[in-house]
């Protein structure tokens, strides 16, 4: 007695709708056992196609019970159905069912590697069969390049290689001319030797001369149940049996692996559908690159602050003011420290008076521009700031090579400037020093400076030595400050007057100064004071001590606001500051990361863009809160814009995923192929969105270049998590359809 494959027992089917409820079959009773070649007939309608896919696990019933080996399936979840399908059941449909796009090596494959066979070996395996099949020749032509006759063969190939004993074929002829259509007839009774072969077929006749048994639907009920033809014996037809190949155990680790290499193979045999999905990824990708740049770039506030001149006449915003926490010189070593740092762009060590204004005759050709910080909780007013243009700068800057003529400065009155004709070389030229004070009216100081060399670039840079520098960054100290001007400390009045640049004049000699500017009263002669010394770091050292000091009544208007000292007190009396650095940096974006650097190689650095800022401007802070939800706004619309356009144009593979499923693949795999295939699109977009980028901004693209100084490592991580939750939620979304679809 033959061994019972499939038992029905009691099996009912309803399917129901809004208005009616359908019985499709009606307590169906059947056995089903190797070497049985059946063939299920009846008119269309009957429920014959219904209890085929009842039989092949692709539907399920409402009542009773089918039997598989011996073993009740009422049990059987969604996994179970699926294992079902894959080790047990070959699938041969009227439609042929096969992945258009694939190859016929390919559509063989596909059923092997679901089972965990490793591709290696699947390809083989495949091979094989398709010569079996007659498909000799044609591995590499694609399923929708074959006839109708050929698909059906692939079809069958495909059924064989997963090696199962139970095949089932749905109107396998019912698309064939009578001729292809009994060479499929003949095929199929040949695999019945050794198999189970359940048939649906509307054509009886045609199939007659070569089943075992015929089972007659109508109405959903068993009608007839009869044996035709006397079981054969096994034929020579196959030859000899193709072995099985070796079967892994489909884990989590190779459920991936099967995901990834259906993704590579569908981006591989459709390639116009891939570059369509790539190009739109890309449109998207591009446009969220620039949303999240302008989010990053108005994220912070100094776009919405009104700018004091007072405090930096021309605020450079790339501009750091640095100086060492240990109060220490500012060194070589230093310089080329910082300079390394990523984001800086220079090192400006020479840099102590680049903040002064100054004028010169003959048509104020060389000009700039000064200003110096005030009393704050956030900027001390030890700290001397640097302006944009960097027009004053100390000898140290250069060398003799960049002489064209003369010499480097060596006295205080002494300059270096490009002069197109040479004609200033040599020259005594009068030059006014202006103080811009943020307490009081402008200042001025009036000197004669010698051009002693000159450059060989053109430059509207002026060169003065460092001694000219430093004594123009000096700010007198308050107690002195006090005292020569005559105020009683318990009036806390005298921020009231302008901080004065103390001016060394070669005219005074000794302990004396000389004081100018619009006074109701001016002390004179010699006036007694304490003070305290302090060393060249400007910490106080000693003992508090008594000095006297020669003051000099007479002035010249031309040094209004000016405290003009003899050398000797200039030296003794006033504060030398700790050396200090301009760092540049190249863009503002990378502010508060090189000043984290810089704090953590152990220097105190501050923005002079930032110290400048006075107050919100409701103007610009309203215009940048419009950009923000702007960019927020967009990039939430392009979420939902994908999301809807590919979902749909995703839903063009859903009949792939049905055939994926037939064979047995796992709806998790099914699920992870989308995921694995849109996230390989997206890596290609977003990589290609990058270099467009940096491209755009190589060739000058104002607004990509802007923005892409906003960029960092953090920013880039953004982007490319913000296009794979993109994804994420897309893929999630279809699949959320594809279950239904495949489950419906």
């Amino acid at each position: 007695m033959e061994q019972v494959k499939i038992r029905l027992q009691n099996i009912s089917k309803s399917y129901y709708s809004e208005t009616a409820v359908t019985q499709a079959l009606r307590k169906i009773n059947l056995e089903f056992s190797m070497g049985e070649f059946v063939a299920i007939t009846g008119e269309s309608g009957s429920g014959k196609s219904t209890l085929l896919n009842i039989i092949g696990g692709m539907d399920t019933f409402d009542e009773g019970e089918m039997f598989v080996d011996g073993e009740p399936t009422f049990q059987y979840d969604d996994q179970d159905w699926e294992a079902f399908r894959r080790n047990k059941i070959g699938y041969i449909f009227q439609d042929y069912s096969l992945v258009g796009h694939y190859t016929a090596l390919d559509n063989v494959m596909s059923a092997l590697l679901i089972l965990g066979v490793e591709k290696k070996d699947a390809r083989e395996t495949a091979m094989k069969y398709l010569a079996q099949v007659g498909l000799a020749g044609y591995e590499t032509h694609r399923a929708s390049e074959l006839s109708s006759g050929q698909k059906q063969r692939l079809s069958i190939a495909r059924a064989l290689a997963k090696n199962t004993e139970i095949i089932v074929a749905d109107e396998p002829t019912g698309n064939l001319d009578s001729e292809t259509g009994n060479q499929i007839i003949q095929l199929l009774k040949e695999l019945s030797k050794d198999k189970l072969v359940i048939m649906v077929t509307h054509n009886y006749d045609q199939a007659e001369p070569y089943v075992t048994r015929k089972v007659r639907v109508h109405d959903g009920q068993i009608i007839s149940d009869v044996p035709v033809n006397s079981r054969e014996e096994e034929s020579d037809s196959f030859k000899e049996p193709i072995p099985a190949p070796e079967h892994k155990a489909v884990t989590f680790k190779r459920q991936n692996q099967i995901a990834g290499l259906f993704a590579r193979r569908n981006f591989q045999t459709q390639k116009a559908r891939a570059a369509l999905f790539i190009v739109f990824l890309l449109i998207i990708s591009s446009v969220s690159f620039l949303f999240i740049g302008e989010l990053f770039m108005h994220k912070d506030d100094y776009s919405t602050r009104q700018y004091s001149q007072d405090t930096f006449y021309r605020e450079d915003d790339t501009r750091l003011v640095i100086k060492r926490k240990d109060g220490k010189d500012i060194v070589k070593e230093d310089k080329e420290a910082i300079s390394k740092l990523s984001g800086v762009a220079k090192v400006d060590t020479c840099d102590l008076a680049n903040d002064i204004n100054f004028y010169m005759d003959e048509g104020f050709d060389y000009k700039y521009l000064y200003a110096q910080s005030w009393d704050s909780d956030k900027v001390a007013t030890s700290v001397q700031f640097m302006n944009e243009k960097r027009l004053m700068q100390s000898t140290d800057c250069i060398t003799e090579a960049d002489l064209s003529k003369g010499r480097l400065p060596k006295s205080r009155n002494e300059i270096v400037l490009y002069s197109q004709s040479g004609s200033k070389y040599g020259q005594e030229i009068m030059t006014y020093f202006k103080s811009h004070n943020i307490w009081g009216n402008d200042q001025y100081y009036g000197t004669k400076l010698k051009v002693v060399g000159l450059l060989k670039e053109p430059s509207d840079q002026v060169y003065f030595s460092k001694d000219m520098c430093r004594m123009l960054s000096m700010r007198i100290d308050s107690g002195i400050y006090r005292l020569l001007y005559s105020y009683d400390e318990s009036l806390e009045d005298y921020k009231c007057k302008p901080d004065l640049i103390p001016v060394i004049a070669d005219d005074l000699e000794g302990n004396t100064v000389r004081i100018s500017g619009k006074l109701e009263e001016k002390p004179s002669g010699e006036t007694e004071f304490t003070y305290q010394e302090k060393d060249d770091q400007g910490k106080e050292i000693g003992e508090i001590q008594t000095g006297t000091v020669s003051i000099d009544g007479s002035f010249h208007e031309y040094t209004a606001g000016i405290m003009e000292v003899s050398q000797e007190f200039f030296d003794r009396y006033y504060t030398k500051n700790s050396d200090q650095a301009s760092v540049y940096i190249a863009s503002y974006a990378v502010t508060d990361s090189v000043i984290k650097k810089l704090n953590k190689l152990g220097y105190d650095a501050i923005s002079t863009f930032r110290v400048s800022a006075t107050e919100y401007k409701e103007d610009l802070v309203n215009q940048r809160l419009i950009i923000i939800c702007i960019s927020a706004f967009g990039l939430l619309a392009i979420l939902f814009a994908e999301i809807l356009i590919l979902r749909s144009l995703m839903k063009i593979r859903i009949k792939d995923y049905f055939v994926l499923k037939f064979i047995g693949m796992k709806m998790r795999i099914i699920r992870s192929i989308s995921y694995f295939e849109m996230l390989l699109y997206t890596a290609i977009a977003v990589l290609v969105t990058i270099v467009i980028m940096w491209i755009l901004r190589l060739a000058g693209v104002s607004i990509v270049e802007d923005i892409m100084w906003y960029y960092s490592p953090l920013t880039y991580i953004l982007f490319i998590l913000y296009n794979i939750l993109l994804i994420l939620l897309t893929v999630g979304s279809f699949n959320r359809i594809l279950k239904g679809r495949l489950n419906s």
